[in-house]
């Protein structure tokens, strides 16, 4: 690739970037903007993320002790789960994905640009060069979606108390200002300055929770559609080997030259599958953990308990559903996009070649037949099948409970 196309590339795969990398500026970090190279551009990029990381640091310290403390001062299992347990599983999940994304920071930039290398810029095949017009504007319309989702369900949490005191303000009761969620303070919370300077705090402390899950699950999602794309693209290029009609390809070696080429991209994008598997394990397995459980707690909220924030907490058990699925959903496009090489083999023009091109496709073929996929820290693969298996688990749970 020349270096002006690898500048479009990188061009190109930034603009799929620009949703991920606005949420995860917002906590001071970057995977596509350059490094700062003034002291003052670079103590506010520290003083952002300290900022923001402690924020989330001392709601999750909140939340933790009020649950623990429902959980020793309370006998009743509907005030302990009506704790906002769901709230604090969440955050825990946006810490643990904050946490990885800053030690992996270089990997995860690392990535960016080397996704560049093997990025399809002049794309002469009609078929795939739908391929990629299909991918990319569904990915845009699925981020956009997705992020819009998340930060509607936020801002209702925010805004529900401010909604609470005028309804009852019109109607002539009498009634103070709410909190967002519930925290344990050191401090008498319902005086006059500190009720609201909490409020304050609870509303961005949640808004940067938002930012630090979307900065993550965007990179995700982003990443593993371009993959898919690019597995679906090898597929076409496949199944056009040796289907020229009136070509003698028993005898002709520029097929062998294509199916070296074929190879070569495809070693690639296996080595890079699974560097980026390395990257991302550890936030699956958090995702994997996590979702269960705090789906299980709001629909118990919802049905049970807190009629006021129903509306908010209905919209929180989407974005958790949401979530888990365009985790699962991704994985699986990746799953079946490297299968898929398999069947492109078949479908080409194999049976016209010499052996020794067979044989090069042999390769191709039973290296293809071993899926490539996704896991939570190598503990399980993650599929459509993981994502049913949540349900599963949440119905295990709701039943105990």
């Amino acid at each position: 690739m020349s270096e002006s196309d690898q500048k479009f590339a990188r061009m190109e795969i930034l603009e799929t970037l620009k949703l991920c990398n606005f949420c995860i500026r917002r906590v001071g970090l970057s995977f596509i903007d350059e490094v700062p190279l003034t002291v003052l551009a670079k103590l506010k990029k520290y003083f952002l993320f300290i900022f923001s990381s402690s924020m989330l640091v001392l709601m999750l310290a909140g939340e933790v002790a009020y649950v623990a403390g429902q959980m020793i001062n309370s006998a009743s299992i509907e005030e302990f789960v009506g704790s906002y347990l769901h709230i604090a599983g969440y955050d825990t999940m946006s810490f643990g994905k904050l946490i990885t994304i800053w030690y992996k920071r270089n990997t995860f930039k690392q990535l960016v640009e080397e996704l560049a290398v093997i990025w399809p810029v002049s794309i002469k095949d009609e078929v795939a060069a739908q391929i990629k017009r299909d991918s990319l504007s569904a990915l845009k319309l699925r981020q956009f979606l997705y992020a819009f989702w998340n930060v509607l369900g936020v801002w209702l949490y925010n805004l529900t108390p401010i909604a609470i005191l005028l309804y009852r303000k019109m109607r002539g009761t009498p009634g103070e200002l709410g909190f967002v969620w519930q925290l344990l303070y050191p401090f008498d919370k319902t005086q006059p300055i500190f009720h609201e300077i909490v409020y304050v705090f609870e509303t961005f402390s949640g808004v940067i929770s938002v930012c630090c899950m979307l900065g993550s699950d965007l990179l995700f999602m982003t990443m593993s559609s371009h993959i898919s794309m690019l597995l679906r693209l090898l597929q076409v290029q496949i199944r056009r080997l040796a289907t020229t009609e009136g070509r003698n390809y028993e005898s002709d070696n520029d097929c062998y030259d294509e199916i070296i080429s074929v190879v070569k991209i495809h070693q690639r994008l296996i080595f890079y599958i699974n560097d980026l598997e390395n990257a991302f394990s550890v936030v699956n397995l958090i995702n994997v953990l996590l979702s269960s459980v705090n789906i299980c707690c709001v629909v118990f909220t919802i049905v049970f308990l807190q009629p006021w924030m129903e509306m908010s907490d209905k919209f929180f058990l989407g974005a958790a559903l949401t979530q888990m699925g365009i985790v699962c959903w991704y994985a699986d496009d990746i799953y079946r996009a490297s299968v898929g090489v398999s069947d492109a083999v078949y479908e080409s023009g194999w049976y016209r070649t010499n052996t020794r091109c067979r044989r090069a496709l042999l390769v191709v073929l039973q290296r293809s037949q071993k899926p490539l996929f996704f896991t939570a820290l190598k503990f399980r693969s993650i599929t459509l099948t993981t994502y049913s298996s949540v349900f599963s688990d949440h119905g295990q749970i709701s039943t105990v409970g």
